[in-house]
């Protein structure tokens, strides 16, 4: 029973272990040689996903090398204010996370449990400061900066933007024609942390924009050991809004995740 506890507590949380001091990247010149390192930036930033409510359905796979699960999410998200998640296993809703700006709140539908706690615990449990935007950008597949002095260079399949910055080693692939982000990868050498996150199968949602369906997120710490979680979105809205009920029954009794 602790082992689904912990790991419904991950498949909310997964995306924040490793980015922390992310600043949004400044926009390049307005107009650069096609390849250069300003037009793959810009266009890196240029692609992002922008959204006021997003919501979708996530089939999320989970491994840690003693636990291994999988769950479809329920996605829904109002931009800089809060991201609702219902996590279902075989058809049953199994927990249930609302994150604000300020606190995170998770229900155990399984242990008949509840915990709430400041935002600040993700910083003192997994080091990283906590940030809601981060988080929307992340489940949006948007990119994030930890420094504004990359370099490029052609690559096999397209082009590679790449730099080091506050200890971090920094990388973006991009695809070649369609210059979309492919992949991302982040190595922190002193705290001997690195996260990669390949994104797939782009397709165009509202407003022209191109959102990656599939995505494959790899992680490895002292602290977590290997994990990888592969997250298949569908039935994918933008800009509609959607019910965020989140109540804890009174009969749960709060706990400590």
């Amino acid at each position: 029973m602790k082992n689904i506890k912990v790991s419904s507590f991950w498949l909310v949380f997964i995306s924040l272990w490793l980015f922390s001091a992310c600043n949004t990247a400044k926009r390049a010149a307005r107009e650069a040689p096609e390849g250069s390192t300003d037009f793959l930036l810009k266009t890196l930033v240029s692609n992002q996903v922008n959204a006021q409510w997003f919501s979708a359905r996530a089939k999320i796979d989970f491994a840690d090398g003693s636990t291994s699960m999988g769950g479809t999410a329920n996605i829904r998200m109002l931009k800089d204010s809060l991201i609702w998640v219902s996590v279902r296993k075989l058809g049953f809703e199994v927990a249930r996370a609302k994150i604000t700006k300020d606190s995170i709140y998770l229900i155990d539908r399984i242990s008949n449990a509840y915990d709430i706690k400041d935002l600040s615990y993700l910083q003192k449990t997994y080091n990283v400061p906590a940030d809601l935007s981060t988080l929307q950008a992340i489940i949006l597949g948007n990119p994030f900066f930890f420094t504004k002095k990359l370099q490029s260079e052609r690559a096999e399949a397209g082009y590679h933007l790449f730099g080091n910055g506050g200890g971090m080693n920094t990388h973006y692939w991009l695809d070649k024609k369609t210059f979309q982000l492919q992949k991302m990868q982040f190595k922190d050498e002193r705290e001997q942390r690195e996260v990669q996150m390949q994104l797939q199968d782009y397709q165009q949602v509202a407003q022209n924009q191109k959102f990656s369906y599939f995505r494959i997120l790899e992680m490895n710490s002292r602290d977590t050991g290997k994990v990888k979680v592969e997250l298949k979105y569908s039935q994918l809205e933008i800009n509609i809004p959607k019910d965020v009920h989140f109540e804890i029954p009174a009969r749960y009794t709060r706990t400590s995740y």
